[in-house]
């Protein structure tokens, strides 16, 4: 018995065919190049064939048996069985080695399949790794905090458009419940509205317990489904949920059709987008509670401010809801001058707190039924830098300053307290002077009635570059009527009720009576 040197075929299998497949195979290809009738042989069967045992022993090499003229060949496959063909004895080494030669070639070049479809694997994945860091990064970039935590339309817009995109959905709704967690919000989608709000109601109801859970992955849905009625073909479930706290869903609706042909290009929803819609959930979620908690903060500012326009009114009760009627006259204004949003918040906030310097007033000056002489007017205008003064420290209202101190400068520089003239004068100074002016000529005092808004609109164009800013002055004019209904319709806020205490125990906090 003689051996040939071949090659250690130790060959891991594939879950696409087994160890005896693949020797089968081997031993075919074998059979058609060498032309002769290639058997395999169970390498845990017994043999007496000296070359079996011997391949079966050292299977590295090929090993042949003689008897008489004919010889037996034995090369162990990678699988763990013995090809085993006969042979003359005169051409045995011949075609022992070359079926080693073919063996090696064959091996190698399911070794190349195999790493092909491991290179292309690791494509698709590279592939689906960059698609995810892309998106991710597109949606960092898009959930920029608002600055404002009533801008839940315009953040939720941002994100839900790239998602879309991104996981390859025709539409992505977002349904996001109020303070309680109940869904009376309407739903918002990033594009076509493929479910009216009942449906995606129903949608939830029948998958939110999965959703609490799991992504709730749906494809092919069958043709009686309720769903599928009504145009649903896939979806994808995420519940936005951060700090212990509901904030909705985002449901990914339809799968795009797809005609390029790359790795993750399938019908239906995958794990992959399931995966995105997960992790952008996630970012949206964190993002939503922050909101919540600048919404909280923008309200605890809001109280704190009608606090202190509370102490204003307190001190003067006929001026009461003169500094909400100046701010929504100067909200309006604003707008209509072309301020943007944050520019219009700043001016209501102003307007809320232009007055705040009369704190400082006397009574006796505040509070005169009559006309002021020259030396009661010179203190009531030391009201504008008293308000300065009271806000000056405080950061979050530096906005303001600008407006409390020079809301009764005029436009020929004849005002006070610094004597500004036209467009050095700040813009929420300009605004809130006709604002002001309008408000008081319009309102009852202790000593006249209010006059007609025609008789104060009068007055208003005669002032034009005197006393007010002309182009702010033909503005207000031009949209009267808004302002006019701003006045009639405005409803002063009622002054809180503290209620006595109940069987000797004290209660201070809110009523129901208080609208504060």
């Amino acid at each position: 018995m003689s051996n040939l040197p071949g090659k250690d075929f130790r060959l891991e299998t594939t879950a696409s065919a087994s160890g005896a497949d693949l020797d089968s195979r081997l031993a075919e290809i074998l059979s058609a190049e060498l032309e002769v009738h290639v058997q395999v042989v169970n390498a845990n069967d017994d043999s007496d064939c000296e070359a079996i045992k011997a391949a079966i022993k050292t299977p590295s090499v090929a090993h042949v048996a003689s008897t008489d003229d004919i010889a037996t060949i034995a090369l162990r496959l990678p699988a763990g069985g013995v090809a085993v063909w006969k042979a003359d004895v005169a051409g045995s080494k011949r075609s022992a080695r070359h079926g080693c030669t073919i063996l090696q070639l064959e091996v190698a070049r399911h070794e190349v399949h195999q790493l092909t479809a491991e290179v292309d694997s690791l494509t698709a994945q590279v592939v689906n790794d960059f698609e995810e860091l892309s998106l991710i990064r597109s949606l960092a970039s898009s959930m920029e905090l608002p600055t404002s935590g009533n801008q839940l339309t315009e953040f939720v817009l941002s994100s839900l458009g790239p998602l879309a995109e991104g996981v390859g959905a025709i539409s992505i709704a977002g349904v996001f419940t109020d303070n309680q967690e109940h869904r009376t919000l309407e739903p918002i989608w990033s594009g076509e509205k493929l479910l009216s709000r009942d449906q995606l109601n129903a949608l939830i109801d029948q998958f939110s317990d999965e959703a609490s859970q799991q992504t709730v992955v749906r494809n092919n849905l069958l043709t009686g489904d309720e769903f599928k009625a009504a145009n649903l073909n896939e979806f994808v479930m995420v519940q936005c949920r951060s700090e212990g706290r509901l904030h909705g869903w985002i449901i990914a609706c339809n799968r795009i059709d797809i005609d390029e042909d790359v790795p993750w290009a399938q019908l239906g929803f995958t794990t992959v987008q399931a995966s995105l819609m997960d992790t952008a959930t996630n970012q949206l979620a964190a993002q939503l509670h922050n909101m919540r908690l600048l919404k909280q903060k923008e309200d605890l500012f809001t109280e704190v401010v009608r606090a202190l326009v509370n102490a204003v009114e307190a001190r003067d009760p006929y001026t009461c809801g003169h500094s909400e009627r100046v701010a929504s006259f100067g909200r309006c204004l604003a707008k209509l001058s072309g301020q943007s949003p944050s520019d219009v918040d700043r001016t209501y906030l102003t307007g809320l707190l232009h007055d705040v310097g009369k704190i400082a007033i006397p009574d006796g000056v505040l509070q005169k039924p009559g006309r002021l002489d020259d030396n009661e007017r010179a203190i009531i205008e030391t009201h504008t830098d008293a308000g300065w003064r009271i806000l000056h420290e405080l950061e979050a209202l530096q906005d303001v300053l600008p407006g409390v101190l020079y809301h009764h400068e005029h436009f020929d520089g004849e005002g006070y307290p610094d004597g500004l003239i036209g467009d050095n004068i700040p813009i929420d100074g300009r605004i809130l002077a006709v604002c002001d002016a309008f408000d008081a000529m319009t309102s009852d005092r202790p000593y006249r009635k209010g006059m007609s808004t025609e008789k104060a609109a009068e007055i208003l164009k005669g002032g034009a570059g005197k006393f007010w800013d002309p182009n702010l002055i033909n503005l207000f004019l031009s949209n009267l009527n808004q302002f006019d209904e701003i006045r009639i319709n405005h409803e002063p806020r009622e002054q809180a009720v503290r209620p006595a205490p109940i069987d000797g125990v004290p209660f201070v906090g809110h009523t129901t009576d208080s609208l504060v």
